[in-house]
């Protein structure tokens, strides 16, 4: 039972840095971005090229894999989300076609081997007769810090605020002298950002393969139907469901069910509660 808790809370806290920016992009924009998780995949392979490949220092290695996430989620804003916000149907379907286009880019460049990117912090820790990653704590104290940061903005600045009137009234936000573009990008920025440091930590938690975005695809999904799309305090308690559900399966059944627990839990709740246990 002690290490459920532990590691539960462990992977709980980096699933909802995952689903952070995903369920941002909706609460702000309206849409689904099922490319989220290709930007986690790719800020992981940019991660593993720059600091084991290229040889470069830690932070620096950080620095471009989470410039490049952003550069990412940016470009598909600009080049074609901000043209379709009124058709969800349309980004929907061709986020996911982005997200298995960068997928079989990764494949062309890595082919499909699967990479173990050794870990950001060395070594485990000993607590109530279990061990622990240091790399998965870590992960977990950088996620909360990520988090912390997010809250704070979107609670205390005047972007963030025009971030929650966007959310809550498209109409009333822009007539008040809001610039709806200029929100949708900062939100996609941030949510790159996001994504980038998720994929740092979740890529040295597991290993690299093309297709890696599609398990955090699944979670991020799970959890904000869960918590309620669009509500980051719902994102939250919906990440530790899912992580605590996961973690139990895992260790007391099989790895290969790790999916399972978020997808059953996702299906009760939107039979019951369709809006999610925090949505609008």
């Amino acid at each position: 039972m002690e290490q459920i808790l532990v590691q539960g809370a462990l992977l709980s806290g980096l699933y909802a840095l995952i689903a952070l920016g995903f369920t941002m992009i909706f609460g702000v924009g309206g849409v689904l971005n099922l490319a989220h998780a290709g930007y986690v995949m790719v800020a992981a392979y940019m991660y593993y090229m720059a600091s084991y490949v290229l040889g470069l220092p830690v932070a620096a290695s950080f620095v471009i894999a989470i410039g490049v996430s952003i550069a990412l989620a940016i470009a598909t804003y600009m080049g074609w989300v901000r043209r379709f916000l009124h058709n969800p149907t349309v980004v929907f379907v061709s986020t996911l076609i982005l997200a298995l286009l960068l997928g079989h880019i990764m494949t062309l460049a890595f082919f499909r081997e699967n990479i173990n990117v050794p870990p950001v912090v060395e070594g485990v820790t000993p607590f109530m007769g279990y061990t622990f990653s240091n790399n998965l704590i870590a992960g977990v104290i950088v996620s909360w810090v990520c988090i912390a940061i997010v809250l704070l903005f979107v609670r205390r600045t005047h972007m963030g605020r025009a971030m929650r009137a966007l959310a809550m009234d498209r109409r009333g936000a822009i007539i008040s002298g809001i610039n709806p573009d200029m929100v949708n990008l900062t939100t996609w920025a941030i949510s790159g950002a996001l994504a980038g440091v998720a994929g740092i930590f979740y890529g040295s938690y597991t290993f690299l393969v093309p297709d890696m975005w599609v398990l955090p695809l699944i979670m991020s999904f799970a959890i904000v139907v869960i918590g309620g799309l669009g509500s980051i305090e719902g994102t939250l308690v919906g990440a530790h469901i899912v992580g605590f559900m996961e973690t139990a399966t895992v260790l007391a059944i099989s790895d290969k069910l790790r999916s399972v627990p978020g997808l059953v839990i996702m299906i009760i709740v939107l039979v019951l509660r369709p809006k999610g246990l925090f949505g609008r």
